[in-house]
């Protein structure tokens, strides 16, 4: 697996045999463009944990270079549209609801990978977590010792309540976690350092 980390967003490449799933570009496409160049692995597909610019970032021109579809969450579609924080960050959205595919189910598959979708609201709507094998992508709904904000546009701290005794109930320590920002750790240590998670 490959991790890069731009402006302390995590943007991770899953490759099973000669096939490659990026969860959360970020503005990393030029780094998973290196990661593959020269290799016979494929880019079949990008999935998106939530609609916020800072994991969105080149999503689109990364989709595009590949022709490949972006897989997002349905109750994430208003975040995408109009709510993605980009004014926020002072860039300029770059959207294309041509190539997203949006799904409303408890899994995804994509090629070679099947993921558990966990529908994670609080952050934004459509905020989701991805279980594949025992590694878990919790996006911007669970770091290693704090959560997601929920002051921003369409955020909801009752449903992000909700989402965490969701989690909490279902937690495993051998679980490797894979957060939106923040370091990589087992499910053991970051549940120990998040207070959160007790």
């Amino acid at each position: 697996m490959f991790i890069d980390r731009v402006n302390y967003t995590n943007t991770y490449l899953l490759v099973d045999d000669k096939e490659a799933i990026v969860i959360d570009p970020a503005l990393n496409e030029h780094k998973v463009n290196e990661a593959l160049r020269g290799t016979n692995i494929k880019l079949i597909g990008i999935i998106l944990t939530h609609g916020h610019y800072d994991h969105i970032g080149n999503t689109f021109i990364l989709a595009k270079q590949w022709d490949v579809p972006v897989y997002v969450h349905k109750k994430e579609k208003d975040v995408i549209q109009k709510g993605h924080l980009a004014e926020m960050l002072n860039m300029k959205p770059n959207i294309d609801e041509g190539i997203i595919r949006y799904f409303n189910d408890t899994t995804l598959e994509v090629g070679r990978f099947h993921f558990d979708v966990i529908l994670t609201p609080g952050h934004t709507p459509g905020s989701i977590c991805l279980k594949y094998h025992n590694y878990l992508f919790t996006g911007d709904t669970i770091f290693p010792d704090s959560i997601g904000r929920t002051d921003l546009p369409y955020g909801d701290a009752n449903a992000m309540e909700r989402s965490l005794k969701l989690m909490i109930a279902n937690w495993q320590d051998e679980w490797m976690i894979f957060p939106g920002h923040g370091n990589v750790g087992l499910g053991k240590d970051i549940k120990r350092s998040n207070n959160f998670l007790h």
